[in-house]
This record gives structure tokens, sequence and C-alpha cells, in this order.
């Protein structure tokens, strides 16, 4: 499974030899605390969030030379503080839903869509795993709804859609 930092980043920014066993126990729970700050499990996208990365560089910085505040979200940095702020804004920006499947082609209920969404991860939760996105639209078509572009009957199925608006990176 992957981290917000490989161990590469990490032994570069503690400067210690590769294979540093302590950095290896840090990534996982560096991970964790972050997606239980921000809400979202930023180890989950193709190509990590830079601020994902600096917050988590930070966190490994403070952890590895002081490890009694392992854990601890009390007194951070400003630095730290900040970046957890802008990745627990930018997690909002991300919709999470669950529906279940169809019998053939068609529009799948899905409140809250909105014409333009991009699907950002689409997987099988039950009846199916793994990503499914070739069974659905890339970019929702209808408002309130999702459209199944296969043909087969998916109606045993349930998933969960991640919906982001294109919009919503627009610096205003």
């Amino acid at each position: 499974m992957p981290n917000i930092l490989t161990s590469a980043q990490a032994e570069n920014a503690l400067r210690v030899p590769s294979g540093d066993l302590r950095v290896a126990d840090l990534l996982p729970q560096i991970d964790s605390f972050v997606q239980r700050t921000t809400g979202r499990d930023w180890t989950q996208d193709a190509s990590i969030h830079p601020t994902a990365v600096s917050a988590a560089t930070m966190l490994l910085v403070m952890w590895f030379e002081n490890p009694a505040m392992i854990g601890d979200a009390g007194a951070m940095p400003f630095g730290l503080t900040h970046a957890l702020m802008i990745l627990e804004a930018e997690a909002l920006k991300y919709r999470k839903h669950k529906f279940d499947g169809i019998h053939g082609a068609g529009s799948i209920s899905l409140p809250y869509a909105r014409p333009g969404d991009d699907v950002i991860k689409l997987v099988g939760i039950y009846g199916v795993s793994g990503s499914r996105t070739a069974d659905f639209e890339s970019e929702i078509s209808e408002a309130g709804a999702i459209q199944q572009t296969a043909s087969s009957d998916l109606s045993e199925n349930i998933y969960v859609v991640v919906l982001k608006s294109p919009a919503d990176d627009i610096g205003i």
C-alpha cells in the first residue's frame, strides 16, 4: 500500500540512511493522522497532492525528532496547521456517494450529482470489486444521476463513486 511519502522522500527529509526502520514505522502513522485530520485518504490519488506531501514531511520531522508527539494534534507548528487546513478544504471538494447498479445501460439516481462533475473514482463494494469506471460515464451528464454505460446486468452490485466539480479548482 502506498504512503503519502515514499521511503526515499522520508529518508531524504530526515537525512537518514536508506532502510531506516523508524521511518518505515512512522509512514503509515502519518498517513492515518493526515486522513483523520482532513477527512480524506490522500494515498488513494493517482498523484499525491503536493500539500499532503508537505504536511506529511513536517509531521515526519516533528515526530522523528520528538517521538512523544506522535499522534498528538495539540500544539502543532503554524505551517503544519495551515497545510492540514488547506487539505481539509480540498477534501471537502470531493463528494462520495453509494448507489446500486441497474439491469442494462441507463440513468441511476445520484442526488447532488451535477452536470460536468468528474468521476474521480468508482469502485464496486458489493457483488463486484475494484475499479468499475469502464461501466459508467466519466463525467456527469445529467443533474442528479449517473449513467451506467455497460449493457450488462449490474443490478446485484453496489458501487461507491467520488465526484468532484472542475469549478471547485477555479480560484476567485
